[in-house]
């Protein structure tokens, strides 16, 4: 950890078994920051390396996206999914010489490990879990490229969504992965963690360090699913704004029949949408940080699944899973615990459109 963030007076929270911050200023200056230029320590991501002559055939069956003849720093974002269509993880995957990187949601690395070895027989086929070996600083704000070029000499400003490029600083051989289709961060850096340290001078030297609740407003202005949150058992990838990530004419794979029943006969019957929210004070949202029912007079239409409280909007602003007949609603919604009822109404993803 860095001297700057032991210096500070921070709040932590765990994820993953990994110590992270809440804010280290206040949560509202550091989402306005990463608009311009922020960074975050997101070490905790699942990393992933998959050896092996038949990793790339093994995982294309494994997963709804196509892989097949990325070349070297090519990469896709990629879902794991089980024999009923829902997900096992939402990963972002790039090709390297010898292996297949993968980032997968935080703390699912073992579950996608061990999901991939439930399918390995006779393949050549060896997965390595390699998160405590290495580190991650997540690049945010328009100013992203410009700060690589200032502070490290990388041009990347060329680099495609979702490819990876290796590239040296200080002797260091550090990964430059260009993000963004799943999370609000732009670049991450990957690194060996005994290298963590220096960069991370390096990084928050020239741009402000974000923790969790920033990143997590973020994450809901763009309209962005998490896995635990959107992303559960209860939802196909089709509901929670998946469906990107889904090649429908690649071949066979684990919950391809049902994904692909649900496309071709319209039978998807929930949508992600987003909700603004009729409070202005982000203790008032405390109530209405996990799954909490929509209706629509008195008909039950959905869940809430994430809040915030937004600057942008000077309101809160949520994502929910709504049924789709109701999706197009203008008329005001009600969210509602026992305790407790705010006002709201539906809108479309994502909110910083």
């Amino acid at each position: 950890m860095s001297s700057l963030t032991r210096s500070l007076l921070l709040i932590f929270m765990e994820m993953s078994s990994y110590p992270i911050p809440a804010h280290y200023t206040s949560a509202t200056d550091e989402f306005l920051a990463a608009k311009k230029a922020a960074v975050m320590d997101r070490s905790f991501i699942g990393k992933l390396r998959v050896f092996g002559k038949d990793r790339e055939s093994l995982l294309h069956r494994l997963t709804t996206n196509e892989i097949r003849n990325l070349k070297a720093g090519g990469g896709v974002v990629n879902i794991f999914t089980n024999a009923k269509g829902r997900v096992v993880d939402v990963v972002e995957m790039f090709m390297e010489e010898d292996s297949i990187f993968m980032l997968t949601t935080p703390g699912r690395a073992k579950q996608v490990k061990e999901w991939i070895e439930k399918y390995t027989f006779v393949e050549d086929v060896r997965v390595e879990d390699v998160t405590s070996q290495y580190g991650l600083i997540a690049f945010f704000g328009e100013e992203s490229v410009k700060l690589l070029r200032q502070s490290f000499g990388w041009e990347v400003e060329d680099l495609p969504m979702q490819h990876a490029r290796p590239l040296a600083w200080n002797d260091k051989n550090i990964i430059v992965h260009r993000s963004g289709a799943i999370t609000p961060v732009l670049f991450n850096l990957i690194m060996p963690v005994a290298e963590m340290a220096e960069l991370w001078e390096k990084a928050t030297a020239q741009a402000t360090p974000i923790g969790y609740a920033a990143y997590e407003m973020l994450r809901i202005h763009h309209g962005q699913p998490a896995v635990g949150k959107e992303i559960t058992e209860e939802y196909n990838p089709h509901e929670v704004g998946l469906h990107p990530f889904i090649n429908f004419e690649k071949g066979c794979y684990i919950g391809q029949e049902v994904i692909a029943r649900l496309d071709s006969y319209q039978k998807v019957q929930r949508q992600l949408m987003g909700v603004t929210l009729e409070v202005a004070e982000a203790s008032a949202l405390q109530a209405f940080d996990t799954s909490i029912p929509i209706y629509l007079s008195e008909q039950l239409i959905g869940q809430l699944t994430s809040a915030c409280l937004s600057p942008e909007h000077g309101q809160g602003i949520g994502l929910a899973v709504v049924r789709k007949q109701f999706a197009a609603s203008t008329e005001p919604v009600q969210i509602r615990r026992p305790e407790r009822s705010v006002a709201g109404r539906l809108r479309p993803l994502p909110f910083n459109d």
